[in-house]
């Protein structure tokens, strides 16, 4: 189930463009299967970790299951080196797949890192062309991602 964006009151564009998704399937078969789908986008898995687990064992806390997957895509990359190097510091892209309580889906939500980019204003102005394409490239690879995850969601269940 889809819900591209997340709508509230007096977000940034980059908070109102947020993909959001809904899985029902058990989080132990999402993350892998969310994982899965961005790598097979030619995004490449930087890192892959556990927020609940590292807040239990780091601060003895309880939080629900949430994922952290950490991506990048050459091509995005590149092209933001290409437009100032020092934009590596928003790189690279993030997803997280989390569960609510008293929700019986999984949700995946992704806030684009090259749409902050834009929105915090971090490359000169005469770049803004170059970052609205970087901006328009990194939407397609997500909604490419998006559509994936959508259509295989029961494939990937019925495994």
């Amino acid at each position: 189930m889809s819900d591209q964006s997340v709508s509230g009151s007096n977000r940034s564009p980059t908070a109102e463009e947020a993909m959001h998704l809904t899985l029902d399937m058990p989080f132990e078969d999402a993350v892998p299967f969310v994982q899965l789908e961005h790598e097979l986008a030619d995004f490449e898995t930087v890192k892959l970790t556990r927020l609940d687990e590292m807040i239990a064992g780091m601060l003895g806390e309880e939080v629900e299951r949430t994922a952290l997957l950490v991506v990048c895509h050459p091509e995005i990359a590149r092209d933001a080196l290409a437009i100032d190097q020092t934009l590596a510091g928003m790189l690279p892209c993030t997803t997280v797949v989390y569960e609510r309580p008293d929700d019986p889906y999984v949700h995946v939500h992704h806030v684009s890192a090259t749409k902050a980019i834009r929105d915090l204003g971090c490359a000169d102005a005469e770049a803004a062309g170059d970052v609205e394409e970087l901006v328009s490239f990194t939407g397609d690879r997500m909604q490419a991602v998006w559509e994936n995850i959508e259509a295989n969601a029961e494939i990937a269940t019925a495994v």
